[in-house]
């Protein structure tokens, strides 16, 4: 998804001596699907004409827009910013879709050709999830287990389940962010006889929005006979949960029903991005060169992990951790491969740069390393780096991963080709030749199999 920066210019009439770039502020706020209005001007009041003027993330030479000969300015503009600005001198207009990828400090600067000056600010934003569905689990140590579920949050909320009074009860939680960074949250609590009114409260922790949803635990639902109580979990699941309000039951279906709807339309959405990715299948061949000692590659397509190392020849372009890279190199255009991973643990796929330190096996799989990968650890963890570890929960355990890299849009995706689903998307600006990657460790609890490039089908 792309947004528009829109970029707000003053221009005074000339007055000499030095100035003052003033900015909008130490931060800037907005809401996901927002717009973001970056004004600068100059103080005391300064023609900036003759002037380089440059806005640009993180440091200066990171371009997001900038004054000058357009030719000059859009071959040094980042690439995740392209067609994604707007200027604008003195009227405000513009389109929306900021994401929390986007987060980060940006600035202005000002050169003339005796003087130059800039002011940085911090990007902020916020996202409001869904509305929490609580929903039954079971009987558990003679209580009810409830379970609530949102998703679409950011940054990380706070969760809470609270008592008839609203005072807060202990309970267990965990958020997992996905590709785009917006967290899904879910939390569960066991409640006892008499709990009366129980309600789960999501909310972010700078903002005074709140969402929050009731459930009504009657003393009839905790009866001894087996059979009764077999009875009452199907009447709690029909309606027995809402029963504080009738209103309230109408808002929590129709907040079902729209969650719903919209995670049918997501998922329509992501088949599409699929079935376009793979129009754009590359033969990918693996380079036996570049395999850690212990992998053995055979028709340049299949990766096994061995016990002992192999006896192979010293060469700078050989990994020392257990991976291996493909012949094929890419630094242009779009290109989409597949990797059968089948039940192993302790594999990731993805891209690396070529020009990556291959002698070290102690640096994280980071795009601030050159690599940018999907993966599963040993401890049953899925994972990917943004530039940090981020633990994703993919609905489908993944067999098969198709990998589509968008080199000039600056964007690597990953799907979980089993059930043709979106897993993640990395952003960045790519620099220099990217190879396919695989790593392939051997859980020490599970016996390997081997990893394959296969061939991208089109139904």
């Amino acid at each position: 998804t792309a947004f528009v920066l829109i970029l707000v210019l003053s221009f005074y009439k000339l007055v000499s001596g030095q100035w003052q770039v003033t900015g909008p502020g130490k931060f800037v706020q907005a809401w996901v699907g927002e717009d973001a209005v970056f004004s600068c001007s100059l103080f005391p009041e300064t023609s900036a004409e003759a002037m380089e003027v440059r806005f640009f993330r993180n440091q200066l030479h990171a371009v997001v827009h900038s004054i000058e000969g357009e030719d000059v300015w859009r071959k040094r503009q980042c690439v995740q910013y392209r067609g994604r600005t707007e200027l604008v001198k003195d009227s405000i207009t513009g389109t929306k879709n900021i994401t929390p990828l986007d987060v980060g400090l940006y600035g202005c600067w000002f050169s003339s050709q005796i003087y130059d000056k800039e002011a940085t600010w911090e990007l902020q934003m916020s996202a409001l999830g869904s509305f929490p569905l609580i929903s039954i689990v079971g009987y558990v140590d003679g209580g009810i287990q409830l379970l609530c579920l949102s998703s679409g949050w950011f940054p990380q909320p706070t969760v809470k389940w609270k008592g008839p009074q609203g005072q807060h009860l202990s309970s267990d939680s965990r958020a997992n962010a996905d590709g785009h960074n917006l967290y899904d949250v879910e939390t569960s609590i066991i409640v006892q006889e008499n709990a009366g009114s129980i309600s789960c409260s999501i909310h972010l922790a700078e903002q005074s929005h709140e969402v929050e949803s009731k459930v009504l635990i009657r003393d009839t639902f905790f009866q001894p006979s087996p059979w009764r109580l077999a009875s009452i979990l199907p009447g709690l699941l029909c309606g027995g949960l809402c029963g504080v309000v009738v209103g309230m039951t109408i808002v929590f279906f129709k907040s079902k029903g729209k969650i719903q709807a919209e995670l049918d339309w997501r998922r329509k959405h992501r088949q599409a991005e699929l079935r376009e990715a793979r129009k754009h299948a590359v033969e990918v061949t693996l380079d036996p060169a570049t395999a850690h000692s212990q992998l053995c590659v055979s028709d340049l397509k299949t990766v096994t992990h061995r016990k002992a190392p192999q006896k192979v020849p010293y060469s700078t372009k050989r990994f020392t951790r257990k991976s291996v890279v493909a012949s094929q190199g890419f630094q242009a255009g779009k290109h989409y491969w597949e990797v059968d991973v089948g039940q192993n643990v302790g594999w990731c796929v993805g891209v690396c740069q070529d020009d990556t330190d291959r002698r070290k096996d102690s640096v994280t799989l980071s795009p601030n390393n050159g690599y940018w990968v999907f993966g599963l650890t040993t401890e049953y963890l899925y994972f990917t780096f943004n530039p940090h570890f981020i633990n994703l929960s993919p609905e489908t355990p993944p067999t098969r991963v198709g990998v589509f890299l968008d080199y000039e849009g600056g964007n690597i995706s990953f799907f979980n080709t089993n059930d043709q689903s979106y897993i993640c998307i990395l952003t960045c600006q790519f620099e220099g030749l990217l190879r396919p990657y695989i790593q392939h460790v051997i859980s020490e609890k599970k016996n390997g199999t081997p990893i394959f490039i296969c061939p991208v089908s089109w139904d």
